[in-house]
């Protein structure tokens, strides 16, 4: 019902609206018509009469304008043409008079021009002596141009007030309109107010009470009804809507008992984990903490917050744009107790993971601090044990090297064939026995962060080009082509020692040439990150492809692909992992089908050079795109 009155409404108002269209249109065409008559009528009769008065002035020029009969013109040319006009615009005002006494006037003018015609016949009919009759016919010449003037102006005058009141009479039909369509919008008016009081009673006051209920169950009052009222459609609406609240209503006491029981389970899982928990929002703030946080921060004395270090490594995997997860103990931070009994410094290894409300979004952080203070204390216990066992066995082994070496040049006796080859055995075992312990030692030196980096801002290109001239060589000799893919235009400066960068893409070209299909070439590349590194990369193309588990483990110390037979001490990725760390970079490889890429990343230059010691804390990884 509301629904037809509403559309009565808008119909009635529609109708008006095109009526009052329609008369404009009306009006506005008779209003057209009106001048188009005025200038094809009046205009057109006053620009005759006006060339009629300009071709008889042209006549009187030439021939009146001469004393005696000598000097009246011989030809009649002229006389013709002009007459001929004169004649052309008369018909045209006659065919156009139409004003009461015009056509009076006209046939007056006509008259007067037949006369003014055959007196100047007459003019060029006088002989040489007929100067009196000259002189009569110039005097009638002239009483006749002005008559026929008087009759012209006449027309004129005709045609002028001819206009005025058509002018007149459509300024009074555009009043009269004015006065229509203000009458009609009045009515539109009346017909809209009326149709917008009956629209606000029949269907905006049920909309309002809609709202005032969609409001309370927003509130979470779903006891709030909608009245049914206001027509059939709103009825319908508001019976949809209270059965929509009474499932809200069922949905959630059923949600309810559900969040319930996940925070009963969530909180017993927190309390239950034996290592500290920290959820806190992107302002910092904790929002939950598990009793072995809230334990850990009442040790601080900072009850309610974060310890510092734990700030800093959420800091860390904002700028990086990703979580902080791993075993990797060189990113454990120390975090000392006060008032603690002595012994060794608490040790966590911080797994940082991000919380998104929606994908690509951060709505805060995880923490769960591993506590590693042992693994610490065994790791540390073991470089010392590494070092300190490298360098009880390398003077012993140097020794019994340099005794080899003096038994093969016989300095002491000559030697059988099958003593020669058991001493050049020996021989060529203590030599990789020293290369084991050389790297053994300088993996512990890295471990314990006695290798201080000298860090200057240098460009990629250099780097590459370095690594190129120190170890493209021995790559080419082994017959596979090197190469260096054009570098990017404004590629940014790198944080890096330059010698062991070097020394790192080295290695990376080494370990290319033992294991590239023959033939294909290496190639080195630099690339941006978009978390603020530069890749420093070495690719090649392998025999046997990569997979993914030889991927997550090709970094680890004494690691060797199963069934390769290439020589070495299996630590030098290691150390170049090492190496990476103690620069704030990383290392990985990534490998698709045959196409492997061993790569090295730099921190792009945002500060001034600085020094940093092989302890500072990094993300390294093993795989990466």
């Amino acid at each position: 019902m509301k629904r037809w009155s509403f559309i009565s409404g808008l119909t009635i108002t529609l109708l008006l609206l095109l009526v009052m269209s329609g008369y404009c249109v009306w009006v506005s065409r008779g209003l057209t018509t009106d001048l188009e008559k005025i200038i094809a009528d009046n205009y057109d009769t006053i620009r005759a009469v006006r060339d009629l008065r300009t071709a008889i002035t042209r006549i009187n020029l030439r021939y009146l304008s001469v004393r005696t009969i000598a000097k009246i013109p011989s030809s009649q040319g002229n006389f013709d043409v002009e007459s001929a006009i004169i004649n052309e615009r008369l018909d045209a005002i006659r065919r156009a008079s139409s004003a009461p006494g015009e056509l009076t006037q006209v046939d007056r003018m006509e008259t007067l021009i037949r006369e003014y015609f055959s007196n100047y016949r007459q003019m060029f009919l006088l002989g040489p002596k007929e100067t009196e009759r000259f002189g009569l016919l110039i005097d009638a010449l002239a009483r006749g141009t002005e008559d026929i003037g008087d009759r012209a102006q006449e027309i004129v005058e005709i045609n002028e007030r001819t206009i005025f009141a058509r002018r007149d009479a459509a300024v009074e039909r555009g009043r009269m309109f004015g006065w229509a369509a203000l009458g009609m919008a009045a009515f539109s008016l009346l017909i809209y107010i009326y149709t917008s009081v009956r629209l606000t009673q029949g269907v905006f006051q049920p909309l309002r009470r809609l709202r005032d209920s969609i409001q309370q169950v927003s509130a979470r009052q779903f006891d709030a009804l909608v009245p049914i009222d206001g027509g059939e459609e709103l009825a319908q609406i508001a019976t949809a809507f209270n059965q929509m609240a009474g499932e809200l209503r069922a949905y959630l006491a059923e949600s309810d008992q559900r969040v319930v029981e996940a925070n009963r389970v969530s909180r017993a899982i927190l309390e239950a984990l034996p290592y500290p928990v920290y959820i806190v929002d992107e302002d910092f703030k904790v929002r939950l903490e598990n009793p072995r946080a809230i334990a850990l921060s009442q040790a601080l004395k900072i009850s309610g917050h974060i310890p510092n270090a734990v700030r800093k490594c959420i800091d860390e995997a904002a700028a990086l744009g990703c979580e902080l997860v791993g075993d990797d103990l060189q990113r454990a931070v120390e975090i000392p107790l006060p008032d603690a009994p002595a012994g060794p410094t608490p040790t966590y290894l911080p797994q940082v993971f991000r919380m998104a409300a929606t994908p690509g979004t951060t709505a805060g952080w995880a923490v769960l601090l591993l506590d590693v203070t042992k693994l610490r204390q065994f790791d540390q216990a073991k470089t010392k044990a590494i070092a300190t066992l490298g360098h009880e066995v390398k003077t012993p082994v140097t020794s019994i090297r340099m005794t080899l070496h003096l038994l093969l040049e016989e300095k002491i006796g000559a030697l059988t064939p099958d003593q020669r080859e058991l001493v050049q055995a020996g021989r060529d075992d203590c030599e990789r026995l020293l290369v084991v312990l050389h790297a053994l030692l300088e993996l512990a030196r890295f471990e314990s962060g006695r290798v201080v980096m000298k860090l200057v801002p240098v460009a990629p290109a250099d780097l590459l080009a370095q690594a190129d001239g120190m170890h493209g060589d021995y790559v080419r000799r082994c017959g596979l082509p090197v190469t260096i893919e054009p570098i990017r235009v404004g590629l940014p400066l790198v944080h890096a020692d330059e010698v062991h960068v070097v020394r790192v893409l080295g290695n990376f070209l080494s370990n290319a040439a033992k294991y590239s299909t023959p033939g294909q070439p290496i190639t080195l590349r630099a690339e941006p990150r978009a978390d603020g590194f530069v890749r420093l990369s070495v690719r090649n193309r392998t025999q046997r492809p990569l997979s993914e588990a030889e991927q997550a483990h090709v970094f680890d110390p004494f690691y060797r692909r199963a069934g390769e037979g290439a020589e070495g001490t299996g630590l030098g990725l290691t150390i170049c992992r090492e190496i990476a760390a103690a620069q704030n970079g990383r290392v990985g490889v990534w490998a698709r089908d045959d196409e492997v890429d061993f790569y090295l990343d730099l921190r792009i230059v945002t500060s001034s050079p600085h020094h940093v010691s092989g302890q500072s804390v990094a993300l390294t990884a093993a795989s990466g795109g």
